[in-house]
């Protein structure tokens, strides 16, 4: 065949076929986001969140492109029911678009700056809505199908503007406003409810009474708990302040939990709230969520209906259209059930059903329970990142420079390289235990007894919460009466070069340890120190916007080189010449080390914990790890706490940080300068005389 008449048939079939494979991918993408769109809301995955990515800005782009295509496509010549017109398409084609960037329930917006673009899609909604009209104006009175569009156009403007609306009320200013409104009217009633001189007295009963909990069934329980604390969250997210009596109520709330497991629950299911408020439609089960929802099914279903009964009376389209045509209604059709029945399984639903407090709703919520919602390990995947300094890859100069470690060759598998090849620089995930939660929970229960929530005199601007908060070490150093030894590691130097410290301090500890049968290897403080150790790392090399502002990007890269330009690996059972804690090793990467590097001062950190056991404190192993853990505990709370509300909002996208969790069990438990204190004794004795 002629390698001309073979480019001019691939043209013919590209001119023919361009068309109906762009409105098929439209479609195939709106399948693919209303399945996939919400699940990284429950899964820390790299590789869901980048295909939920390509899909949603492919999305946009393929459905305006088919839209212009359809729009130049009409006007041709009249079409009847007996003598077709060739290359014409549906004139109803251009509506379905118009449905398709309204886009799926399941997700609206990828990041938060997706929400601060509402008024580009206004503007869209404004200019897709005229060609769409465009296009049907040009073919009315040609095509006998042109009816079956007027009610798809219906649904395609309130689909769209639906879009457009939540986007709008998940705007950063918007969102504040309406908080700003609500916060008031929110405490003031609570207010009455609740004085705060009878928090601590007041039973469970009678919290729950005041709450109105107590006539919900067991199993709803935690979602109205979850609900009443996302309310304030709503508050701290807009960065407002809370009275002191509600965020005792939350204090009380989670206090009552006699596991870590159970608060971590609550505040999972919050956090869920949450992200359905800023990255979907799927926020409330109302009255007007109904109306659009009703138009929305009517109008698809109805023109599927219409379309059918035209098609049997012999209308002049090809078969080829006529199928794409009934994939295109029909597949309309199943995302508007799809979406419904995924709005009647969410949170917001169960919680509505939940309040009907009958029987039926009663036993219908229970077998919903019973089916999704009991075994919450299924949906929460509770992982964190891990990444460990020695094994990581430093770039210098454009090259990539590799750890060495002693004849052991490490290769990469594909998934690490995967991660390499997107930017991410992660070597594996490890799992939330509950011991790590109970670790976590038992901490920050201790922390809050220090707090004496009260505003002392003369001056109310200071309390002892801001030096509580300020802990990131100290507090557990001094509990082990070990602060001065270790001061210079945790006060005397900033928060990024303190975690790179004992980043590689834990390390070496930890293989020195296995080396000379000091621990198991399967030790739990070990284990959840080193788990602690590698996430904060990952947060300083990956997240780095989530901790305290700082040079921990030079800190960091500067130190792997040195590591790597040294040859260096405690890990290795080898015994080398030099051994690590020696003096002449010491000597020797104190030459070589940055005007940042951490490598000489973690080493000399490593060494004096170490030391411990023989020192004056002699201390026992497991009393070092003991402290170790907490440490780093105590760190990640630091950093918890002096991350902003948005960079937390941002990581729900990725199933929600440990950071997240942390920082909101911080909050709610009264941790927090968005929480005001109570005005102390005298001063309400001042204030009524």
């Amino acid at each position: 065949m002629d390698i001309n008449n073979l480019s001019k048939r691939a043209q013919e079939l590209w001119n023919e076929w361009e068309i109906r494979s762009l409105i098929l991918l439209s479609l195939f993408l709106q399948i693919l986001l209303i399945v996939i769109g919400n699940r990284r809301k429950y899964h820390t995955r790299i590789v869901l969140g980048g295909l939920v990515w390509i899909a949603y800005l492919s999305a946009d782009w393929v459905t305006t492109y088919a839209l212009s295509s359809v729009s130049r496509s009409q006007g041709g010549s009249g079409t009847n029911c007996i003598n077709p017109t060739p290359n014409n398409i549906p004139a109803f084609w251009a509506p379905i678009l118009l449905v398709h960037l309204g886009g799926p329930d399941t997700i609206t917006a990828y990041a938060l700056e997706d929400n601060e673009l509402w008024l580009r899609h206004l503007l869209q909604l404004a200019i897709q809505a005229s060609t769409t009209s465009y296009s049907l104006f040009k073919s009315w009175g040609k095509d006998p199908l042109i009816y079956i569009a007027i009610p798809i156009f219906v649904a395609g403007i309130t689909k769209y503007g639906d879009r457009v609306l939540v986007l709008w009320l998940a705007s950063s200013k918007k969102f504040r406003d309406i908080q700003s409104e609500e916060v008031d009217t929110f405490q003031s009633e609570f207010g009455k409810k609740f004085p705060s001189v009878g928090f601590f007295d007041m039973s469970e009963e009678d919290l729950n009474k005041g709450l109105e909990f107590n006539n919900i069934i067991p199993e709803a329980v935690y979602l109205h708990e979850a609900h009443f604390l996302f309310q304030m969250f709503k508050i701290f997210y807009a960065d407002l302040a809370l009275s002191h009596s509600s965020h005792m109520a939350s204090y009380r709330i989670l206090s009552s939990k006699k596991k870590a497991t159970e608060a971590f629950k609550v505040i999972e299911v919050e956090l869920g709230l949450m992200y359905d408020v800023l990255f979907t439609k799927v926020t409330s089960v109302c009255s007007t969520r109904t109306i659009l929802r009703s138009i929305s099914f009517l109008s698809s279903a109805s023109a599927l209906v219409a379309f059918s009964l035209m098609v049997a009376n012999k209308c002049a389209y090809t078969e080829t259209e006529v199928i794409i045509s009934y994939i295109l209604l029909g597949g309309g059709v199943v995302l508007e059930i799809y979406g419904f029945i995924m709005l009647l399984l969410s949170e917001w639903a169960m919680f509505r059903l939940s309040l009907l407090k009958n029987p039926w709703a009663n036993a219908l919520y229970k077998a919903v329970h019973k089916a999704i919602y009991s075994d919450n390990n299924k949906r929460w995947e509770r992982d964190m990142a891990q990444h460990d300094l020695t094994d990581a890859h430093i770039t210098k100069n454009g090259a990539l420079w590799k750890m060495v470690k002693n004849s052991l060759v490490c290769k990469p598998t594909p998934k690490v390289c995967f991660l390499k090849l997107i930017g991410e620089d992660i070597q594996s995930w490890e799992v939330i235990s509950d011991e790590l939660k109970e670790l976590i929970w038992e901490y920050l229960k201790d922390k809050r007894s220090r707090y004496s929530h009260e505003m002392p005199q003369p001056d109310p601007g200071m309390n002892d919460l801001k030096e509580i908060l300020a802990e990131r070490g100290d507090h557990v150093l001094k509990k082990m009466g070990c602060l001065e030894e270790f001061r210079w590691a945790v006060v005397e130097i900033d928060f990024h070069g303190s975690l790179l410290l004992w980043h590689i301090a834990t390390d070496i500890c930890y293989h020195d340890d296995i080396r000379n049968n000091k621990v198991d290897a399967n030790n739990q403080l070990c284990k959840m120190s080193r788990s602690l150790s590698n996430y904060m790392l990952y947060l300083l090399s990956e997240r780095p916007n989530m901790l305290p502002k700082g040079i921990g990007q030079a800190r960091y890269k500067q130190t792997g080189i040195q590591l790597t330009e040294s040859s260096w690996c405690w890990r290795s059972k080898i015994i080398t010449s030099t051994h690590w804690g020696s003096e002449e090793f010491m000597k020797e990467i104190k030459k070589k080390e940055g005007d940042v590097s951490m490598l000489h001062d973690a080493c000399k950190l490593a060494k004096e914990l170490q030391s411990l056991e023989t020192s004056e404190k002699k201390l026992t192993n497991e009393q070092k790890w003991r402290m170790i853990s907490k440490i780093w505990v105590e760190m990640l709370t630091y950093a918890a706490s002096n991350c902003g509300w948005k960079e937390h909002a941002q990581a729900l996208t990725r199933g929600g940080e440990l950071l997240t969790r942390v920082c909101l069990l911080m909050a709610h438990l009264g941790l927090s300068e968005q929480c005001l204190p109570r005005a102390s004794t005298s001063s309400r004795e001042a204030q009524n005389p």
